[in-house]
Formats: structure tokens, sequence, C-alpha cells
């Protein structure tokens, strides 16, 4: 038996490299299209809501401009729930990548749009029993763990 020549060995490896590729791909494609369902649900539960707040706005005193909003808005997450539930997640990246190539500055405005209002959920997280956190401490009212190289804590300096 020969030994491989660095040619094969890297021929082999790039094949290799595009298997893993493709199979994780495939995973997250079908990972993506298990979950479609409950956001597709979500979003039509939030569709529902908005156009009941619309028809409860149509008969007050409300301005036309506020309950048209609404209307528009439950129409389009409806619409957004069918080509969801629609599509599958091939088609939704292809999608999502044309928006991005025709609209470029409007596509990362969403993003970072997306972003901050992801990073404020994930901030806000559940809230503790007292509602609010010291400066410094850590949420459930532990307090914070000591600095790397703290005199206090290493005898350095500090009280005998």
């Amino acid at each position: 038996m020969q030994p491989e020549t660095s040619g094969d060995l890297r021929e082999e490896l790039r094949d290799d490299a595009q298997k893993l590729s493709t199979t994780a791909a495939e995973r997250v494609h079908s990972e993506v299209d298990a979950r479609k369902s409950p956001v597709v649900e979500q979003a039509r539960s939030v569709s529902s809501a908005l156009d009941s707040a619309a028809r409860e706005l149509s008969g007050g005193q409300t301005p036309g401009w506020l309950n048209s909003l609404f209307e528009q808005g439950a129409q389009q997450i409806r619409q957004l729930a069918d080509t969801l539930e629609q599509k599958d997640s091939r088609q939704l990246m292809d999608d999502v990548r044309s928006i991005a190539r025709n609209n470029p500055g409007t596509f990362l405005a969403a993003c970072a749009a997306a972003g901050f209002a992801a990073s404020r959920v994930l901030r806000a997280g559940p809230e503790t029993g007292s509602g609010s956190v010291q400066p410094g401490a850590q949420p459930g009212g532990s307090p914070p763990a000591p600095a790397y190289g703290d005199p206090q804590t290493a005898g350095i300096g500090g009280a005998p």
C-alpha cells in the first residue's frame, strides 16, 4: 500500500468538508421546517388580536388612521403567517437573500432593529422577587464575584 500524496489528502479533506457542510445545512433546514408551526400560530394569534383591536376602535371616537393602522398590521402579519406556512426553509432563505440584495440599507436597518428588540427582550428577562437589582449585585441577591487579584479577597492590604 502506497502512502497518499498531499494532493490526494487535500482532495479527500475537501470532499469531507463538502459532505459535512451539506449535512449541516440539511439539518438546519429540517430544524427550521419542524419549528415553523409554532411561529405561524403565534403570528396568526397576533393578527387576530390586531383585528379585534381594530374592530373595537372602529366604533369609538378614535382617528380613522389608527384603525387603518391596526387593520393593515393584522393583514401584513396574516400574509407573513401564510408565507411561512406555504414555503419551506430554502424558499424563505432565497426570499431573504433577494430582499438583502435588492434593498441592502433597509435590510441592515431591519436587522439592527430586530437585534435591538431581541436584546431588550433578553435583557429584561424574568423579574426577581424584589423587582430590582442593586448595582454590582447578581440577579437573585447574591453579591458580585470577587475580581481576580482583588487585594481584599487575597488577604493583601485588606483588614487583618
